[in-house]
């Protein structure tokens, strides 16, 4: 019985030792984290367990807040790259993409591309030409590139290297110069036109006034008919001038409208009276539909230059028909809230390519044959100008070899029967 009872106490005790053991190492564990948690919180370790339980949830919670502004930054910078007009690529060393904004995919068409490389992704040779450029010399490269899609769109292109923690990377970035291009050449192409609708009345001007100062001045007939040339080809530059600076000036802002109630019979009445000598002598019957009592807001001035250029130029291209009537109406008329200047022609027409650009500065058709009835190409752009500065419209309508059809379309002030 005794060494039962000694064996238990025995064993009793081995457990207890073992016991100890581990919670010494316990211990020994804890004093251990205790002690990098003072130095992650910069407590004393001596620092009641409560407090320092205390430093940590606070050091957790400041470390979670980190990642969630860190998230927050990263998914703003992505935002911004997103929304930049400009397309955005991130290359790695091996010229693979990482990274696309969404301009890129407007671009390409898809955003099935990370992972090929740029230079099958857009098939252009120079892209080939500027990355090699940039690896070999490590420098950004720049330049202006054509992509097709499509249609034709152009780019300046930049390849900037990046480098960070011994892993190269390279930044492309697309800005697109399609508009810039268009503007460029709409602009030397009035600037050409310009310099030969001045230059064509120039010369004859020149000419003519040469011929006279050598001419014996006693054939009157002759002075007279040279006088005659002279004097239309004055006008005609004179009309240009006048033209090119209603364009300037209505495109700035800086023309100036007398706004008042305007009675669109008396503009009709008006244009017609000025249209009517010409039209005899081209053999163009004009016509009118001019309904009484219809008033807009406008000036009385630009609304009559509106209608006249719209009627002069359905006159003129009425004229050189070869076959068929030679009519031009001219009506006005309410319509729900809106007054309507109408002139209808059937007159060469327009042909639908043409019809997209009818509106710009120095655009024609056909121009030999606008020249030769004394056209500056400008007349059209002035009516848009003065249409969008009352407030309106203008609508067209017109069939290649039968007729055209232009329509204004002005806010009505009031109808007086």
């Amino acid at each position: 019985m005794l060494l039962y009872a000694i064996t238990i106490m025995a064993a009793l005790l081995a457990l207890l030792f073992f016991r100890f053991l581990a919670c010494r190492k316990a211990l020994t564990r804890f004093v251990k984290i205790k002690h990098r948690i003072a130095q992650l919180t910069g407590l004393d370790e001596r620092a009641e367990i409560i407090s320092i339980y205390d430093a940590l949830r606070k050091l957790i919670n400041d470390k979670d807040k980190n990642i969630e502004m860190l998230t927050w930054k990263v998914k703003y910078m992505q935002n911004v790259l997103d929304n930049m007009t400009e397309a955005f690529f991130i290359i790695d060393e091996n010229g693979k993409i990482e990274y696309i904004n969404n301009a890129v995919k407007k671009i390409t068409g898809t955003s099935d591309i990370i992972g090929k490389k740029l230079t099958d992704v857009l098939n252009n040779f120079f892209i080939n030409d500027l990355y090699e450029e940039m690896i070999e010399t490590k420098q950004p490269q720049h330049s202006e590139i054509t992509l097709f899609g499509a249609y034709r769109e152009y780019f300046v292109c930049e390849m900037i290297p990046v480098s960070h923690a011994g892993v190269n990377h390279a930044l492309v970035i697309l800005r697109n110069i399609t508009n810039e291009k268009q503007l460029e050449a709409i602009r030397r192409e009035f600037v050409s036109d310009v310099s030969h609708e001045l230059r064509t009345p120039l010369t004859s001007i020149h000419g003519y006034a040469e011929t006279l100062l050598d001419h014996d001045l006693s054939d009157k007939e002759t002075v007279r008919h040279f006088l005659n040339i002279i004097e239309k080809e004055s006008a005609r530059m004179t009309r240009l001038i006048n033209d090119l600076l209603d364009v300037e000036k209505l495109e700035s802002g800086d023309a100036k409208f007398a706004i008042t109630d305007v009675e669109l019979t008396e503009v009709g009445r008006y244009v017609l009276k000025i249209i009517g000598p010409l039209a005899d002598e081209l053999g163009v019957k004009v016509m009118d539909d001019i309904e009484e009592g219809i008033f807009v807001e406008g000036d009385f001035d630009r609304l009559v230059q509106l209608t006249l250029n719209l009627v002069d130029n359905a006159v003129k291209y009425t004229a050189v028909k070869e076959h068929g009537p030679k009519e031009v109406w001219l009506r006005i008329y309410a319509l729900a809230n809106f007054a309507f200047i109408e002139v209808e022609d059937t007159g060469v027409g327009i042909p639908e390519e043409a019809q997209k650009r009818i509106f710009e500065r120095f655009f024609r058709v056909d121009k030999a044959r606008s020249r030769k009835m004394g056209g500056t190409g400008l007349g059209l752009a002035i009516v848009k100008f003065i249409a969008d500065k009352l407030n309106g419209k203008v609508e067209l309508e017109s069939e290649y070899g039968s007729g055209t059809t232009f329509r204004v379309k002005i806010p009505l002030k009031k109808v007086i029967k």
